[in-house]
């Protein structure tokens, strides 16, 4: 039973649920999927930390940002403006996304949790026999949250179990650059996990305010916009531990990172999909 094209359907006792072209009809059906979604399953892609492994004084003297540095590069930049420009966004900020593109778009970030908690549960590994605690610690939470996640989602949509949930070429995408990176060096996993932690604020800050609250997606733009009081600790986490020497491997991640993110985006409304290389990196 596969979730991802046309008759895509699942059962459980006398309840039918079907994604697929045909399933969501109008605004209230679209407002009950929207509001159980946000009450309930809040992506744990874009979580904010309930930890903290850096000292109290977190402050860096003659030191720039670590990730604003990474998300301000020239390129990063050109990525970004793509993601906020695709057919998705700009249909979420003025509410003619159709229903079915949102649903499929949270198909997939579901299917894409389900498939990534391996690749944090070995950078974890990895990092603790390196003696790399505070790593091993941060890609363990990642990994719980994104279990606890599948589990809610099992529950909430009556699924027997995860198989039924397929992955599109865009979350394969994504989770097969993330698998290879922990592998690869499992420290700059979390730099693969910046390109999520930052976009998406800044998407939403840079168009909430022409977001009318009556939207059915305004909910999107209201939960994601920046704390204007604080950087993720996320991004504290990559200030404190990484230096200018990592900068160069850094923003190659970052990027591949942000292309997954914008493909993302592009996939849910079956616009083309970038190569890396297209933005000329």
């Amino acid at each position: 039973m596969n979730i991802l094209l046309d008759m895509r359907k699942f059962q459980s006792q006398n309840h039918c649920y079907q994604f697929s072209s045909h399933f969501f009809y109008g605004p209230c059906i679209l407002f009950y999927f929207l509001e159980r979604s946000r009450r309930n399953l809040k992506s744990p892609r874009k979580i904010k930390f309930n930890f903290n492994v850096l000292p109290q004084d977190e402050s860096f003297p003659g030191r720039s940002s670590f990730s604003q540095d990474l998300f301000n590069n020239e390129t990063s930049i050109k990525i970004r403006n793509a993601a906020k420009e695709s057919k998705f966004i700009q249909g979420m900020a003025t509410g003619t996304l159709d229903p079915d593109d949102y649903g499929g778009y949270m198909v997939q970030d579901a299917a894409y949790c389900f498939n990534a908690v391996g690749a944090f549960d070995y950078a974890a590994q990895q990092m603790q026999v390196q003696g790399k605690p505070e790593f091993s610690l941060l890609y363990r939470v990642q990994s719980e949250s994104y279990k606890s996640y599948n589990q809610e989602f099992v529950k909430t949509w009556r699924l027997k179990n995860t198989d039924g949930v397929v992955m599109g070429p865009a979350a394969e995408m994504y989770v097969g650059y993330e698998s290879a990176l922990s592998r690869q060096d499992a420290r700059f996993l979390c730099i693969a996990m910046l390109p999520c932690t930052m976009l998406w604020p800044w998407i939403a800050g840079e168009l909430i305010d022409s977001v009318d609250e009556k939207n059915p997606y305004y909910g999107w733009f209201e939960d994601n916009k920046p704390d204007t009081n604080d950087k993720s600790r996320l991004e504290k986490f990559v200030d404190f531990f990484f230096t200018p020497e990592d900068k160069e491997k850094s923003l190659l991640i970052f990027h591949e990172g942000l292309i997954n993110e914008l493909n993302f985006f592009r996939d849910a409304c079956d616009e083309t999909l970038y190569y890396y290389s297209y933005f000329n990196l």
